[in-house]
């Protein structure tokens, strides 16, 4: 990912926001998207002949809504777990022994120790504090008592100081230098070991800098604690060999970080990820704004469907067709991530970089439009009583490749080709899943022949964008039955079926597995109307197919049939086509994995009704 480019967005926003003060940059919400609770310990300050004095007044609370930016006054910024947080703010738990200790023996030192002006004030709080040391305890006990459960675990505690009109920590500059120092210090020393330099070349502007750092990176994608590839052979106090960022660079950085995390960043089937946007034409300040204000409402709006029941399924992939509509003027780089709350560290799940909008039209709205043109996905679903049109989206490719999605996510981007092997291991995976769960829970599973469609969807999916291939020069022949016959099996509709699908069905032998397939759906429907039951399905080992198995599964179904019905004529159309593409190819059915033969067959089987001709008894029975 482009640093360069998180570094314009930090300028842009430096630019806009001229009269913004740097602290605020470090200065964090201690709980957000809650409403919370402040409790301040209250002190006046008043003059008697000259000298200030101070008084504990007390405490008071109040109240932080999430959508609020009050919160800045209180000055909080998270610390490490071993030195606390940064200012004497903190988040506040019962009991507040160990708080107050802190505040006492460590956050008061901060503010009576340096050589400032503010500090002499501090120093009467201290005093103060110190005085009423127990009165404080017991206040904040008394608050806890009455305080919700909610309340007792959203809840911080700061100071109010009445020195004429009320001031904060936010009010004080001794406060906004431990602030600043604070989140300077991070960008080039670690753990106590300082990696900094002057006079070297900003690896952001490529230009001389007299002050640089080592640490500054926006994302903590690698620790230096750690092993990799960093020069300077581990030592950190040279890190900054490996990535020099300018003092100036390092502020332009954090600024271009913290409004990527706050509107640039979302969820895709489950994954967390943050897009990085930048003009190609470098210099262009304009369409960067362009580009940032759009992804930025395009995130809020997602963000707000997503709370919706109506809208919910349109908030996965909502920001990637608002890009698809753009032209191609910007590129993305785009980063699925975890990170370590503690320590901000980002561990990399799967990167994508320098991706144009035109890409995002292909596989986001071109080809799934290709896709759900197929009649086989029209009113395919019925949902709440309701026919509906099965339309491709991620959440397929998700539901197939599950712990892999991102690796196939990046494969889909960058058109690298997937494995059939792989692709039918993790489609037939899903459907034994399905199938051996239907039969040992009560919980709702997907039907197998929405599994199979969508299957097939995601098999035409990548057919087009070329990521696996087909037989292309495959064409289906009619089978023609010269005798006319009354027919229980549609032979018009099933020769059309495999003209239309010839993109998966592209081969006689899986179109002869299929057919396989269908008959035993036959076969099913026959036992149920005279037995209430499928005692033949037991036959199918649970979907794992072979060759062998197959064969088998063949001939005691035909046998079956023959058995129940008296006249086994009325299939004979579907018994020709059998013969013709499957006995006679059977050969054949080595050159397919047994996983891809087991989902030929269950498509078959699944979709089966299809080619039965509307009038049917099953319940004629052979003496």
């Amino acid at each position: 990912m482009q640093d360069k480019a998180i570094a314009q967005i930090g300028h842009w926003q430096l630019e806009q926001n001229r009269g913004l003060d740097p602290v605020d940059l470090y200065i964090e919400n201690m709980f957000p998207g809650k409403d919370y609770q402040m409790l301040l310990l209250v002190f006046e300050i008043a003059s008697d002949n000259g000298e200030l004095t101070c008084a504990y007044k007390g405490i008071d609370i109040e109240k932080v809504k999430k959508d609020s930016t009050s919160y800045r006054k209180y000055a909080y910024r998270k610390g490490s777990a071993r030195g606390g947080d940064v200012t004497l703010t903190t988040k506040l738990s019962n009991p507040a022994d160990k708080k107050l200790q802190n505040i006492k023996e460590a956050q008061l030192k901060k503010l009576t120790s340096p050589k400032h002006p503010d500090a002499q004030l501090f120093k009467l709080i201290e005093s103060e504090f110190l005085r009423n040391e127990s009165i404080i305890s017991s206040d904040v006990e008394g608050y806890f008592s009455s305080a919700s459960k909610e309340e007792q675990t959203t809840t911080g505690i700061s100071l109010r100081i009445h020195n004429e009109r009320a001031l904060y920590l936010n009010n004080f500059e001794l406060v906004h230098n431990i602030l600043l120092d604070s989140g300077s210090e991070k960008k080039y020393d670690h753990n106590g070991t300082q990696s900094r330099t002057n006079n070297s070349v900003c690896s952001v502007t490529s230009a001389v800098a007299e002050d640089i750092y080592g640490f500054a990176a926006p994302f903590k994608y690698s620790s230096p604690d750690k092993p990799g590839f960093i020069s300077g052979f581990f030592n950190k106090e040279k890190f900054w060999r490996n990535y020099p960022v300018s003092s100036k660079e390092a502020l332009a950085l954090e600024y271009g970080k913290k409004y990527i995390k706050q509107h640039l960043t979302g969820y895709f089937y489950g994954h967390e990820f943050l897009f990085v946007p930048h003009p190609i034409i470098r210099s262009s300040h304009n369409e960067l704004e362009m580009i940032v204000e759009l992804l930025k409402e395009a995130f809020a709006t997602a963000r707000e469907k997503k709370t919706s029941k109506e809208e919910r399924s349109d908030a996965e992939e909502y920001v990637q067709k608002i890009i698809a509509r753009q032209e191609n003027y910007f590129y993305l780089d785009m980063l699925f991530y975890s990170e370590d709350k503690k320590t901000e560290a980002i561990s990399i799940e799967m990167m994508l970089e320098e991706v144009l909008p035109s890409r995002f039209n292909k596989l986001f709205v071109e080809v799934p439009e290709m896709v759900n043109r197929n009649l086989l996905f029209k009113n395919a679903i019925v949902i709440k009583k309701v026919e509906q049109d099965l339309k491709f989206s991620f959440g397929i490719v998700s539901d197939f490749f599950g712990d892999k999605f991102l690796d196939i996510v990046q494969r889909i981007f960058v058109g690298k080709s997937i494995s059939k092997a792989f692709l039918f291991e993790r489609i037939i995976g899903v459907i034994r899943k399905n199938y051996n769960e239907s039969h040992s829970q009560d919980k709702w599973t997907e039907p197998a022949g929405w599994t199979i469609l969508k299957a097939i969807m995601l098999i035409n999916y990548l057919l087009e964008l070329r990521i696996i291939e087909n037989n292309k020069n495959y064409k289906y022949m009619d089978t023609i039955v010269t005798e006319k016959k009354t027919s229980r099996f549609n032979l018009d509709g099933f020769n059309q079926f495999v003209k239309v699908n010839e993109s998966f069905l592209d081969s006689d032998i899986k179109v002869g597995i299929f057919a396989v397939g269908v008959m035993v759906r036959f076969l099913f429907d026959i036992q149920h109307a005279n037995l209430s039951n499928t005692p033949f399905e037991n036959k199918l080992r649970g979907y794992k197919l072979n060759p062998e198995l197959l064969m088998q599964v063949y001939t005691e179904a035909l046998d079956k049939i023959q058995k129940y019905q008296k006249n086994f004529y009325i299939y004979g159309d579907l018994r020709e086509v059998i013969s013709h593409y499957f006995v006679t190819k059977k050969q054949e059915l080595v050159s397919l994995s047994n996983n891809e033969l087991s989902f030929y067959f269950v498509a078959g089987l699944e979709m089966g009704r299809k080619f039965k001709n509307e009038k049917e008894n099953n319940s004629q029975v052979a003496e």
